[in-house]
């Protein structure tokens, strides 16, 4: 293993339970350089295409298990109104997404998680209940959201190396394909940002939430600093991977093409606060998704947010059937 390194943190006062402990391990990402040269990276072939193909046919059984005029192979019903509710293009964190068995199975994938296991060097991991992502090419007028929403999922209170987040992609998708967008040069940049727009901060000071929104004059910064956006293209099988603290947003399906992805995140079990541990096993058991770090998250989905409509889904159908690995990386069963 090679050396590790400590951050001390400050306490974060407004909010205890989310705060890590004084010191924690960095992810070391010396087994994927690309992450520190650029902030992001992809990791070629982790899971099969055969093994890929299936998780995307499970996805497609998912859809149409809602009833409403989705149907996979005709065109005609790819429209918003043929699906359960979604936010941008196809991000689904609603209706028990997160806890759907083919999005547990992915998580559950060994060689995702020995991916993983080489950045934090270790193997006792927590994994998120993160939202899926089936994105469909719909027609020009179709109604959604199609503005981009460039943000970053780290605190600007966060001002080191904190968190790894994951893409496991299962479709081919290029230059013209729905898929995530980075600003290259973004995570370079991200102290300085901050040190120089201090003062942008709201009167409260800035939000201890992962998530960060520019404006678009914060954006035309690091544009002035020659950053650039760049779409990730990746195949079926592929883990994308990015610093947190790189800017970026998921891009539209266009044309023909689709985009079937789930979102995972994994961090040292051995990190986590006991009330935090105790909010992860309580959304285990009412089956809530959450953000994308496993260790300092916030509760999503339909319970946690409300149900938009009379008739949504609150959970899955059936209640997923864990495997021992699975319940470790739930945090239900310690390692």
């Amino acid at each position: 293993m090679s050396s590790i390194q400590t951050t001390t943190i400050q306490a974060d006062t407004t909010n205890p339970i989310l705060k890590l402990r004084g010191s924690h391990l960095e992810p070391n990402t010396s087994a994927y350089p690309e992450l520190d040269k650029k902030g992001y990276t992809v990791v070629r072939n982790v899971l099969s295409k055969e093994k890929s193909s299936s998780y995307v046919d499970k996805a497609f059984d998912w859809l149409e298990g809602f009833d409403k005029g989705f149907k996979r192979d005709d065109r005609s019903t790819w429209k918003p109104e043929s699906l359960p509710a979604f936010s941008r293009g196809g991000l689904f964190n609603r209706h028990g997404a997160a806890h759907e068995q083919w999005a547990w199975d992915i998580r559950s994938e060994q060689n995702i998680i020995d991916v993983f296991a080489k950045i934090w060097d270790t193997d006792e991991l927590l994994v998120s209940f993160d939202a899926v992502n089936i994105s469909l090419p719909f027609d020009q007028d179709a109604n959604f959201q199609k503005d981009a929403w460039p943000h970053t999922d780290q605190s600007p209170l966060r001002r080191h190396k904190h968190c790894i987040q994951g893409i496991a992609n299962l479709v081919e998708v290029g230059p013209k394909d729905g898929s995530l967008l980075v600003l290259e040069g973004s995570f370079e940049l991200y102290n300085e940002f901050f040190e120089i727009h201090d003062k942008d901060a709201p009167p409260e000071g800035w939000s201890w939430r992962d998530s960060f929104l520019p404006t678009n004059d914060q954006l035309q910064w690091f544009y002035d600093k020659g950053c650039k956006w760049k779409k990730i293209e990746a195949g079926p099988g592929d883990l994308i991977l990015w610093d947190s603290r790189t800017i970026h947003y998921g891009g539209n399906a266009e044309g023909d093409s689709i985009r079937v992805a789930t979102y995972i995140c994994y961090k040292p079990a051995k990190d986590i606060l006991p009330d935090a541990l105790e909010r992860r096993k309580n959304c285990w058991d009412e089956l809530i998704g959450t953000s994308h770090d496993p260790l300092l998250f916030r509760e999503t989905g339909s319970i946690a947010l409300g149900p938009l409509t009379d008739d949504e889904r609150l959970r899955p159908l059936q209640r997923p059937v864990l495997s021992d690995r699975a319940k470790q990386l739930a945090g239900i069963t310690s390692y």
